[in-house]
């Protein structure tokens, strides 16, 4: 890589349902088809980011799945073969596990040219952190330490984060360049919000760590909607304006909601940006700011 490092983006928010995987995927594939080299990694137990990208995963018609009922079969069988499966020989646990395991073992291409990915399979990770908090050895810089060996071969490493703080996270947040967090109006987001920041400010304390933390606002209706505009506004001068210790700013971009997209694209796991709706097109201003600021 000439002239810029590889940059490192995780992208988390301890409350769910905000958009953080369809974020996660659609901002890795975007920026992909801008020609930029790309490793995601799922680090969330459900492996949702990893069912989007394999191709092991079954495009789900609802009126198929109707008419191919089990019948008198165990359900959850037949379920699990209608979803589709595709299996990995190493994943992100092996990596955080094992010292001796080399970050390239963990590396799967994607049918997208320039996008690869380090699968999360088989909710593994939940014992990971476990295993890793009693674990003598240093916890917190298995992944940094690790990536170091393909920093010459990526532009970005985008990163999909559970949502909670636990060891895994922290190794996902140390080696990260910037922080983004989606964000969605509403009450418990907003105090998901406080948490996530209290969190990043400690760790960023106790580790003497710097970072770029971003919001993105999520599910942002569109239409006539003066008093959720105004909030947005309002928030973003706010907190654009203040003077923290760190990098903290509001994204011009926001991302709309369209449910039939959304879910349309969870079933057939395509990804929105690749359409032509306007929440693809939220997605593509998103890209474009991310690219612009590393410029």
């Amino acid at each position: 890589m000439k002239g810029k490092s590889m940059k490192v983006i995780s992208i988390i928010n301890q409350k769910g349902g905000v958009g953080k995987t369809q974020t996660s995927v659609n901002v890795a594939v975007g920026l992909s088809l801008q020609g930029k080299r790309v490793l995601i990694i799922d680090a969330d137990a459900q492996g949702n980011c990893t069912s989007y990208l394999s191709e092991g995963i079954n495009e789900l018609d609802l009126k198929d799945i109707i008419q191919k009922n089990p019948g008198k079969k165990n359900p959850l069988i037949w379920l699990k073969d209608v979803l589709g499966n595709e299996t990995f020989e190493k994943d992100i646990s092996n990596l955080l596990l094992n010292d001796y395991t080399r970050v390239e073992e963990c590396i799967y291409k994607t049918k997208y040219e320039n996008l690869d990915i380090i699968p999360s399979t088989d909710t593994k990770l939940i014992k990971t952190d476990q295993l890793i908090n009693v674990d003598n050895k240093l916890r917190h810089n298995r992944l940094k330490r690790a990536l170091r060996q393909v920093k010459d071969q990526y532009d970005f490493v985008i990163i999909d984060n559970a949502p909670t703080f636990n060891c895994i996270t922290l190794n996902t947040l140390f080696c990260a360049d910037q922080i983004i967090i989606p964000l969605k109006i509403g009450r418990f987001e907003l105090s998901g919000f406080i948490q996530v920041m209290q969190e990043i400010e400690t760790l960023m304390y106790d580790y003497e760590s710097d970072y770029d933390v971003s919001v993105v606002w999520q599910m942002v209706h569109r239409g006539n909607r003066p008093i959720n505009n105004a909030f947005i506004e309002m928030f973003g001068s706010t907190f654009n304006q203040y003077e923290f210790e760190y990098n903290l700013n509001v994204m011009d971009s926001t991302i709309g909601y369209q449910e039939a997209v959304a879910s349309k694209s969870t079933l057939n796991t395509k990804m929105i940006i690749e359409g032509n709706s306007k929440l693809a097109e939220d997605y593509k201003k998103l890209v474009n700011e991310i690219l612009n600021e590393r410029n």
